[in-house]
């Protein structure tokens, strides 16, 4: 697919049309921008203005229904404190409901034994059912002791009026009020003005809520309201009614507008904020509502707000980059059929400037500059494309073979570089135990009858060990030897289990008191194998010998398994420091080791892999094992 912007700089029709384009999108762009951003504001200020109008209307509303509970709570004190007589409270009780259809219960309670003849508790309710039901009922008891809840004790404490925040009130195992209240609850004295009671009177949350909500500037703004500690009284979502608060998951990083909105409306502030609610930006207006110490706010969606304004503003950039296409069109095709003759020398050229020459430019009949011009074009085309063919040839030949000299160059180097390493390896290797064996002897030969017995048996030992690195050295450097000049012909019958078993016992642990050597097998010691006995016996060897040097606590285990496609797996495993999934096949690579301060020359790994093909088999590590490192050894039963 050909480039934009290179097709574009070809094409001087295409850049006329594209510069007029540029000038008239300009010229759109700022007249549309002022149109756009000035009507923006007018909507936002409008919507600002309703959401405040909304807001103070509800306020309005909101104090209306408290003015009504709170004068049907003091007509109710006055009737109470006339006429104390406890057969005429559930009268007024009821009156109460009767009069004002929007609450939805009265409580009228006194002090213990106010009413000796009644006992230690007198309190009167009366609920609503239903639109038309109204229940009245004594209440208190040993199981409902309302002198301890907060709508008798909070208001008799203070000795004045005040509304609590919304409560299930509960008698036994029942919900005494079945759905959740707010109650406005006022002291009341006998004519000698002792407090000897409290009045009451419960509104409906529900009830109050769907009242608030149901007044809202547009389709998906909402009302809420907070009690006092930021619990909410009014939501849309009724899951968060009290037992939620403004603050619950907010997190100070990334809700620290919806945490300082709750702040403000909590202290009782007034004002507007800008926040984000389930990833959506909103605006809030609120204000507080003095009397009951809670507060009232309208959210309005900020994508709710401007939606006519959105909608209109795409209508309008459709229609204008409709006609920027059409006017680009034709523009285009104007100019296209003015610049027709130079187009068409502008295409005969761009196919030498590509680079083909091969292909013959025709001959122009006009006699005219731009005809004489293409002729010219043409006859140089055909000379240069003779010089370009053999100068092609010529560089790809001279890149072959540098490419072929770059990778031998490159191949010697690197095998000069594991010589060099080898050897080097090779002599530490071989230097550091004859070093310690010159030495023992040289104790032995200057002072052998200071040695106790003791020692000389560790010294002998010491000597031995060395001795014995030297000796699988050279036998791992005759080995290699061997296995590069020679075949591996002979056939031996070989038991299994008998062979781990073997090569286990043999294993010297060099932390006996902390790794476990074991012989693990789901084969028959029957089983035989026909293979190179020796051969197989150096690769079990080798791997465990691996395994004991890097294993420190933990065990080591040997073990076969059989397979369905006629092989075994020779399975060596332990829990040692293990190899990086990143060096699983480089580990059998010739001279590698992964760590140079451990002992090896680089070449055990790399012999029993070749061994191992040499018998027919393969030598691999288990990738999926994680407790350390396992190789899986797998020969054919039959050779």
């Amino acid at each position: 697919m050909k480039n934009p912007i290179t097709y574009i700089r070809h094409s001087l029709s295409l850049q006329l049309s594209l510069w007029i384009l540029i000038f008239a999108v300009l010229i759109f762009v700022i007249s549309l921008g002022f149109l756009f951003i000035r009507t923006r504001e007018y909507i936002r200020q409008d919507a600002f203005e309703r959401a405040e109008k909304v807001l103070n209307n509800t306020a309005l509303s909101v104090a209306e229904i408290l003015n009504e509970v709170e004068i049907a709570t003091a007509n109710a004190d006055w009737m109470v404190r006339r006429h104390l007589y406890p057969d005429s409270i559930a009268t007024y009780s009821r009156r109460v409901l009767i009069q004002n259809p929007n609450i939805y219960g009265c409580s009228i309670a006194f002090e213990p034994y106010y009413f000796t003849e009644k006992g230690q508790y007198y309190s009167i309710y009366s609920g609503r059912e239903d639109v038309d039901s109204i229940e009245t009922e004594q209440e208190g008891s040993d199981n409902y002791r309302y002198f301890g809840k907060d709508w008798y004790k909070i208001p008799m404490e203070r000795k004045e009026a005040c509304w609590v925040d919304p409560y299930y009130d509960y008698y036994l195992d029942t919900a005494y009020v079945k759905e959740m209240i707010t109650s406005y609850c006022k002291p009341f004295t006998d004519l000698q003005g002792r407090y000897i009671g409290v009045i009451s009177t419960d509104l409906s949350l529900k009830w109050l809520s769907e009242t608030i909500s149901a007044k809202k500037p547009s389709p998906r703004s909402y009302c809420i309201m907070l009690g006092k500690e930021g619990n909410y009284l009014v939501h849309p979502d009724t899951t968060k009614l009290v037992y939620q608060t403004i603050f619950t998951g907010a997190s100070p990083e990334k809700d620290a507008d919806r945490i300082w909105l709750g702040r403000d409306m909590v202290a009782g502030k007034e004002g507007m904020r800008k926040i984000t609610i389930d990833g959506e930006s909103c605006y809030v207006f609120f204000r507080p509502s003095t009397r009951t110490g809670w507060s009232l706010a309208v959210v309005y969606p900020e994508s709710e707000m401007f939606r006519g304004y959105n909608r209109l503003f795409y209508i309008v950039l459709g229609i204008i980059v409709i006609g920027l296409l059409l006017m680009l069109f034709f523009c285009r095709q104007i100019v296209n059929k003015a610049l027709v003759p130079v187009n068409q020398l502008a295409h005969q050229a761009r196919h030498i400037a590509a680079g083909n020459y091969d292909e013959r430019l025709p001959k122009s009949q006009r006699v005219d500059a731009v005809g004489r011009l293409q002729n010219s074009f043409s006859s140089m085309q055909q000379a240069i494309s003779t010089h370009i063919n053999d100068i092609q040839k010529m560089n790809q030949e001279i890149e072959l073979r540098n490419e072929e000299l770059v990778h031998a160059n490159q191949l010697a180097h690197e095998a000069d570089l594991k010589k060099t390493a080898f050897m080097q390896d090779v002599t530490h290797q071989v230097r550091t135990p004859l070093n310690i064996i010159t030495g023992f002897a040289q104790v032995l030969r200057e002072g052998s009858q200071f040695v106790t017995e003791e020692e000389m048996v560790t010294i002998i030992d010491a000597m031995q060990e060395n001795s014995k690195n030297i000796t699988g050295i050279i036998s791992m450097l005759m080995a290699a030897s061997y296995i590069e000049t020679h075949t591996i012909e002979s056939e031996d019958d070989v038991l299994c289990n008998d062979l781990c078993r073997e090569v286990a016992n043999a294993l010297r642990l060099k932390n006996p008191d902390t790794v476990k050597m074991q012989v693990i097998t789901d084969v028959p010691d029957e089983l035989t194998i026909c293979t190179n006995r020796e051969f197989l016996k150096k690769i079990l060897q080798e791997l465990l010998d691996n395994a004991n040097r890097f294993t420190r606590e933990g065990h080591i285990a040997i073990g076969c398994t059989l397979n369905d496609n006629d092989t075994i797996n020779f399975i060596v495993t332990d829990t040692g420091i293990g190899i990086a999934e990143e060096d699983h096949q480089r580990i059998f690579a010739q001279f590698t080791k992964l760590d140079d301060f451990t002992d090896g020359i680089g070449l055990g790994l790399t012999l029993c892999k070749r061994v191992a093909l040499m018998l027919g088999g393969d030598l691999n590590i288990d990738a999926g094992y994680t407790k350390g490192a396992q190789f899986i050894l797998t020969l054919p039963l039959k050779k």
